[in-house]
């Protein structure tokens, strides 16, 4: 028999793999965005919310914002308007300064709730390409003015919107 009597080897040692991170922080410090009583048809409220992409990914996939749920004590969402858009400026202390780059919800509040429930069903088109890198969202919330009498003294409570990225 034959075989050969050289060989070598070549080796790669000391490979390490690790995990990127999606990091998404807003400037509300916890705060209650709206906190609005006495309500009358046709009267708005608005209010502004920054939100910084800060992960290692430097690619994720588009924030999104939905609806973490509510409580109504009738069908007052049915009759309060909602408006969200994206945009620079402004901040959770106040919207002067802002400039929207565009609408990306526009209905009640209860079709909000209804229709946008997840990251996939969720609203938005912003789409961090670096990090850290920032979005103000406004947020307007309108009685409309057809409310019916019906609608006197509800309520809308514990509204949570949620802003989410993936990777």
């Amino acid at each position: 028999t034959s075989y050969a009597a050289f060989s070598d080897t070549a080796s790669s040692s000391g490979n390490t793999f690790s995990t990127g991170t999606v990091d998404l922080v807003d400037d509300d410090s916890g705060a209650v965005r709206f906190n609005v009583s006495g309500l009358i048809p046709g009267q708005s409220v608005t209010g502004c919310i920054t939100v910084t992409y800060q992960g290692t990914v430097a690619d994720p996939g588009p924030v999104r914002v939905y609806s973490g749920g509510f409580s109504d004590s009738g069908s007052l969402a049915s009759h309060l308007d909602l408006t969200i858009e994206e945009g620079t400026g402004g901040s959770f202390a106040g919207c002067a300064g802002f400039t929207a780059t565009g609408t990306i919800e526009s209905g009640t509040l209860a079709s909000f709730h209804a229709a946008r429930t997840t990251y996939a069903t969720g609203a938005g088109v912003w789409n961090p390409s670096s990090t850290p890198v920032s979005r103000t969202y406004r947020l307007t919330v309108t009685l409309s003015a057809s409310t019916p009498n019906t609608q006197q003294g509800a309520a809308v409570t514990a509204q949570t919107f949620v802003w989410e990225v993936q990777s």
